[in-house]
Order: C-alpha cells, then sequence, then structure tokens
C-alpha cells in the first residue's frame, strides 16, 4: 500500500468518525513519511477528540516546532490544554493564535474560559462577549467539537447557564445524553 493510500485511509476514517482508524493510518503515513504535516494534525486532532490530549499536544507540539505561525496547531494545541486543566499555557497558546488570525472567534472563547478557570473575572468576560466569539461560534457545536473533558464541560456549561450574553445554546442530542450521564 503506498503512502497516499494510507493517507487517503486516515483522511476517509477521520472523516467518517472512525477516529481509532484515522490514528493507525495516519501513524502509519508518518512512518512511510508522505504528508507529515496534515498527518501529525489530524492525528493530533483524532487524538484530543478521544481524549488521549497529552498525545495531541504531542502532536500539536512537533508541528508547532516547524511551523510557529501556524495558528491551526496553536489553536489545537491551547484545545487540548484547556481540556487537560493547564489553563495557563492554553491561554498563551489562544494569544499566539489570536495574533496569527484576530477573526478566529473559537480562541477568544477559549481563551475566556481558560481565565474563567483561573479566576480572572474580567478578562474571562472580555473574551467571553468578544464580537468574534458572539458572532461566529454557536455554543453546542463549540461544546462538541472542543470540549471533552467532563470537568471542562460541567463547568463550561454551568458557567454559560449563567451568562447573560446572547449565546445561542442548543444542546445536540450527544450532549443531551451526555448531562444524563453526568448526573
Amino acid at each position: 500500500m503506498t503512502t497516499t493510500n494510507t493517507f487517503m485511509i486516515g483522511q476517509k476514517a477521520f472523516l467518517s468518525g472512525d477516529l481509532v482508524s484515522s490514528i493507525r493510518a495516519f501513524s502509519d503515513a508518518l512512518k512511510q513519511g508522505d504528508h507529515p504535516f496534515q498527518s501529525k494534525l489530524n492525528r493530533g486532532i483524532a487524538y484530543l477528540k478521544i481524549g488521549r490530549f497529552a498525545q495531541a499536544v504531542e502532536d500539536f507540539n512537533t508541528i508547532i516546532r516547524e511551523n510557529d505561525n501556524y495558528d491551526q496547531a496553536l489553536f489545537y494545541r491551547g484545545i487540548a490544554k484547556l481540556n487537560l486543566e493547564k489553563n495557563e499555557e492554553a491561554i498563551l497558546d489562544f494569544n499566539s493564535c489570536i495574533a496569527l488570525n484576530p477573526e478566529k472567534g473559537p480562541a477568544y472563547l477559549a481563551r475566556g474560559l481558560a481565565h474563567d478557570a483561573l479566576g480572572h473575572k474580567g478578562e474571562a468576560e472580555k473574551d467571553i462577549h468578544d464580537c468574534h466569539a458572539l458572532n461566529s461560534v454557536e455554543l453546542g457545536e463549540f461544546m462538541e467539537e472542543y470540549i471533552f473533558s467532563d470537568p471542562l464541560f460541567n463547568r463550561t456549561l454551568t458557567l454559560f447557564e449563567k451568562d447573560e450574553g446572547n449565546w445561542r445554546l442548543s444542546l445536540t442530542e450527544n450532549e443531551v445524553q451526555r448531562l444524563g450521564t453526568l448526573h
């Protein structure tokens, strides 16, 4: 099997939601040396989505060492650190991401969540209610895409239940089921 085929198998598995198979295929593609950047990024995102946050950080670290101006890797590494409750480190990644891409609403919201966890209420309020976040982020989708650890999920849900911002909070069916199993 050629590397391109292995990479494409990983892509198809990733897009279909078979994250474990995608991790295997992207790992094989990396061993074969083709599409290393995209394989590493997608494998990191897959690790993130299955809750293997430290492995996701390792993949994103590799990408950032090679290209420290890649806002997507900075954002996803920040998300992994946020889920690991390494909030100070997450804020640094979100700061770098926003410096490179000031329009990235989810980065403001995620940075606000990290500030909130650290008790930085003013900074949290500013980021969470930033126009980039309010105008481009649907809260339910954000939670489903980026909030994987149960403590972060519960803290985020509690925060937004009390928040008076102009949010569209619609939970997905998966999130409603998740709430049922957590309570």
